[in-house]
C-alpha cells in the first residue's frame, strides 16, 4: 500500500486525517483497522509532506475547457485582467481546467454564492493566495488531498 492508497482508504472509511507539529492525527481512532495504522506508520514522512504542500496556482494558469488565450469568453477574460485582490471580492464563479491538474475545478470570489450541488473542487480566492508561489507538483499533491477530504486551505 502506497500514501495514495492510504488516503483513499481513509477517506473510504471517513477518517479525518490532519497534521499536528510532526505527528499525523486521526479520527476516529476506532475506525482504523490495524493493518492501515501500519500503512500510516510506513508512509507517516509522505503524508506530512502532501498534508503540508501549498501548490502555486494563478488565475492566468487556468482556463475553462474550449477557451484560450486568444479567444477566451467575456467572463474568463474579465477575470485573467483581474488581480487576486479584485477576483476576491468580484462575486464571481468559474470553472475551470488548469494545466497542472488536467481536471475540472471551480475558482470563486470569496463572496460569492457556489451550488451546494458542485462536484467539482472550489478554491475560494483566500485559498489562491495560499498557493501562489509553490509549484506544480506541490499543487497536485494539495489538489489530491483536497479532493479526498474537502475543506478549506487555511493560511499558515
Amino acid at each position: 500500500m502506497n500514501a495514495a492508497e492510504v488516503l483513499d482508504k481513509l477517506k473510504a472509511l471517513d477518517v479525518e486525517l490532519a497534521v499536528n507539529g510532526d505527528r499525523l492525527r486521526f479520527r476516529p481512532v476506532s475506525a482504523v483497522p490495524a493493518d492501515l495504522l501500519a500503512a500510516l506508520r510506513l508512509h507517516k514522512d509522505e503524508l506530512l509532506e502532501v498534508l503540508r504542500q501549498r501548490p502555486a496556482l494563478g488565475l492566468r494558469d487556468a482556463l475553462p475547457c474550449g477557451v484560450t488565450e486568444s479567444q477566451p469568453s467575456l467572463l474568463v477574460a474579465e477575470i485573467m485582467a483581474m488581480s487576486l485582490a479584485e477576483f476576491a471580492v468580484a462575486g464571481r464563479v468559474v470553472g475551470v481546467v488548469p494545466q497542472v491538474l488536467g481536471e475540472p475545478v471551480v475558482f470563486a470570489s470569496d463572496n460569492a454564492i457556489v451550488d451546494p450541488g458542485e462536484r467539482r473542487v472550489v478554491y475560494r480566492a483566500a485559498e489562491l493566495r495560499e498557493l501562489v508561489g509553490l509549484g506544480p507538483a506541490d499543487l497536485r499533491c494539495l489538489h489530491n488531498v483536497k479532493k479526498i477530504f474537502g475543506g478549506t486551505i487555511l493560511a499558515s
